[in-house]
């Protein structure tokens, strides 16, 4: 389970974990120094260091506190919406549309290119708990109840559903921050193509019959 030092974490801790994630969306990892970093928070080298040995050590807590941030909001969302399924995936999608870095290439070339195997693992581990989990959780539930097709007669498992709707949700607005209006007209179609595919309810119907 991911725990997130960032939550209870001193005050110097927070200003340089926010103030290194800005710098790190803005110009990439490899253009920001520790000297860069201190600067900005006005502190100096030694004061940094007394709290993260490196930068590799920061941009990974920059990285697991954007992540935990993720992870609680999906959890509050799902919880508020109760039993209403369909209104909680499109407040799920509505929600990651409209707070995606809008970075998320350079972040991702970053950690391909600049994090060793082990620790590009462990990002993968810390992505899952905070998208994936979240989002099949719903559809694990809709299942159970009875408001999604049981899997072995349709395919629909939590898992490959949730990673078919980050994809949905991935495809078109990688590197641009989706505006509010865009964002809900977004949200609906992926809602209604994961849920109900796009054929028309007749056409349901008579696939259902067949």
């Amino acid at each position: 389970m991911m725990n997130n030092r960032f939550e209870y974490g001193n005050k110097t801790h927070q200003k340089i974990v926010k103030v290194a994630r800005d710098l790190f969306m803005e110009f990439g990892y490899r253009a920001v120094s520790t000297r860069r970093i201190a600067d900005a928070c006005g502190i100096t080298q030694p004061t940094l260091y007394h709290h993260y040995p490196n930068k590799k050590t920061i941009y990974l807590e920059v990285l697991k506190s954007e992540l935990f941030d993720m992870q609680t909001a999906l959890k509050r969302i799902i919880k508020r919406c109760g039993d209403n399924l369909e209104e909680c995936v499109f407040q799920v999608t509505y929600y990651i549309l409209i707070n995606k870095p809008s970075s998320m290439g350079q972040m991702f070339h970053d950690i391909k290119n600049e994090l060793d195997e082990e620790h590009q693992k462990e990002i993968q581990q810390w992505w899952m708990e905070s998208y994936q989990a979240p989002i099949a959780s719903i559809f694990e539930k809709g299942i159970k109840e009875g408001k999604i097709r049981n899997p072995a007669e349709f395919g629909s498992y939590p898992v490959p559903s949730a990673y078919l709707l980050l994809s949905l949700i991935s495809s078109k607005h990688m590197e641009q921050q989706v505006p509010e209006h865009v964002a809900k007209e977004q949200a609906r179609l992926y809602t209604k193509v994961i849920l109900y595919g796009l054929a028309s309810s007749s056409e349901g119907q008579k696939n259902n019959e067949l």
